[in-house]
């Protein structure tokens, strides 16, 4: 408190002198040692850029891109083929349902 009075009360030119003689010291601590200016410059940065990188390249190509829309696209896509192979006769149905039943009891009687 004795410090204060006497820069700021007493003789006033005597803190300007100071901060004239360091004003490196003086600039190093009004900056805060530049922490702000590393977090936002350096850190802030670097986290935005690699959460720009993650949305598009993470959460656009492969989830939306690849997951979301590749699949509904290969569903739509085999719902059309199999859309083709359905006739909506049973007797056909049950024709495949005998020779696939044939295919699979021929292939257990030659791999036993």
């Amino acid at each position: 408190m004795l410090t204060a009075w006497y820069f700021v009360l007493h003789r006033p030119q005597a803190g300007v002198a100071l901060r004239e003689r360091y004003a490196g010291i003086y600039r190093l601590l009004c900056n805060k040692y530049y922490f702000d200016w590393f977090n936002e410059n350096v850190l802030a940065r670097l986290t935005r850029g690699i959460g720009l990188v993650l949305w598009r390249g993470g959460d656009q190509a492969i989830i939306d891109g690849a997951m979301v829309n590749g699949t509904a696209g290969m569903i739509g896509r085999l719902a059309g083929v199999t859309r083709l192979l359905q006739s909506g006769f049973l007797y056909s149905y049950a024709f495949w349902m005998i020779i696939g039943l044939a295919a699979l009891l021929g292939w257990f009687l030659t791999h036993s």
